[in-house]
C-alpha cells in the first residue's frame, strides 16, 4: 500500500509515497490518528524518492537560513530544505516544495532507500523533524494556531499551560497526570475557533515527551505559569496583557504579513472568549484542586476571582 490518511483538528492529510508504506514507516504515536479515506478538508504529502531536477530557485528567493533550514518563497510555493547539524537531529536531508496554501506537498530525499523508509519510524509526515511548519500554516488559514503550551482534558474541558522555559509545565502536567487527567500533547497545541467555540487538539506535534492524544476538547481557560511559594490563581482582566502573553506563548510559523492579521484576530478573539489566568503553584500538587474547583458545578465560576 502506497497510501495512508491521517487526520487531526479536522484536517484530513493523505500521505502518497513512491515507496510501499508499512505499519513501521511512521512512528507508532501516528496510529491513533489513521483514517480510512478523505474528509471534508484534505491536504496532500507526496513522497519522492530523489531530487527533483527542476527546482532552481535564484537566491534572491530566500527568506531564512540558519541551523538546520534554509527556507525559499516565492510567487506560488514556498521551498524548505532541511538537513541535520546536531547528533540528535533527523539524520536525512529533505527537501519539501509546498504550494501556496500547503495544501500540496512534494518531499524529495535521495538519501531515504526503501528498506530505511520500510522500518524509518519517521515522527513526521513531511519526513521534516516535525509537523509543526506545516501544521502552523494550515491553522493560520483555518482559524487557528499552534500555542506552546501542555494541553489537558479536565472532565470535559479542555486547558492549556503555558509559559517560558523553566516556568513549570512539565511539573504541573505531571501532577495532573498523576491526578488522572489526560493530556492532549506536549509543549505544542493546536487551538482552533469554531462557530465562536475554541477548540483543543491533541496531536503529534509533541515536545521532549512524546505525550500525544488524539482526543479534541473544547477550551475553557488558559494558564500562564509562575513557581512560586504559594498557590494562587489570578484572573487577567487587562486585554491587552493577554495578547501578549499568547503572541509571546504561539509558534510563530513563516507567515505573510495577511497570515499574522488573521493570527491576531484569533489571539484578540481568544482575549474575548476564554477565561485566562496567571497561576502560581509550589511543589505540594495543591495546585491541582484550585483548577479542578474552577470547572465544578456552576461555569460561572471560571469568571470568578480566586
Amino acid at each position: 500500500m502506497n497510501i495512508k490518511f491521517y487526520s487531526v483538528a479536522g484536517i484530513t492529510i493523505k500521505v502518497r509515497s513512491d515507496y510501499p508504506i508499512t505499519d513501521n514507516t511512521f512512528h507508532s504515536k501516528f496510529r491513533q490518528f489513521e483514517v480510512d479515506g478523505p474528509g471534508d478538508d484534505n491536504v496532500v504529502i507526496n513522497h519522492h524518492f530523489h531530487m527533483p531536477d527542476s527546482i532552481n530557485v535564484p537566491c534572491e528567493y530566500e527568506i531564512y537560513n540558519k541551523s538546520q533550514w534554509q527556507v525559499f518563497k516565492t510567487d506560488t510555493a514556498w521551498i524548505f530544505n532541511y538537513h541535520s547539524v546536531l547528533p540528535e537531529d533527523f539524520p536525512h536531508s529533505v527537501m519539501g516544495v509546498f504550494n501556496s496554501n500547503y495544501t500540496v506537498l512534494d518531499i524529495y530525499s535521495d538519501d531515504i532507500d526503501q528498506e530505511s523508509y520500510k522500518n524509518g519510524r519517521f515522527n513526521a509526515l513531511t519526513l521534516f523533524n516535525t509537523d509543526q511548519i506545516l501544521f502552523a500554516k494550515l491553522l493560520c488559514d483555518r482559524n487557528g494556531l499552534i500555542i506552546h503550551s501542555n494541553g489537558f482534558d479536565i472532565n470535559g474541558n479542555g486547558i492549556l499551560l503555558a509559559g517560558d522555559s523553566g516556568a513549570g509545565k512539565s511539573t504541573l502536567s505531571g501532577m495532573l497526570k498523576e491526578r488522572g487527567f489526560g493530556i492532549l500533547c506536549d509543549d505544542r497545541m493546536f487551538v482552533k475557533n469554531l462557530q465562536d467555540v475554541f477548540w483543543l487538539y491533541g496531536n503529534w506535534c509533541h515536545g521532549t515527551k512524546p505525550d500525544t492524544s488524539s482526543i479534541s476538547v473544547p477550551l475553557k481557560a488558559v494558564f500562564f505559569l509562575e513557581q512560586s511559594k504559594t498557590n494562587k490563581v489570578i484572573r487577567i482582566e487587562d486585554k491587552k496583557q493577554i495578547a501578549r502573553k499568547l503572541v509571546r506563548s504561539m509558534v510563530k510559523p513563516f507567515l505573510t504579513p495577511e497570515d499574522w492579521g488573521k493570527t491576531l484576530t484569533i489571539i484578540e478573539r481568544i482575549g474575548r472568549n476564554v477565561e485566562c489566568y496567571v497561576l502560581q503553584f509550589d511543589l505540594s500538587g495543591e495546585i491541582c484542586e484550585e483548577i479542578e474547583k474552577l470547572f465544578q458545578g456552576d461555569s460561572n465560576l471560571l469568571k470568578a476571582d480566586k
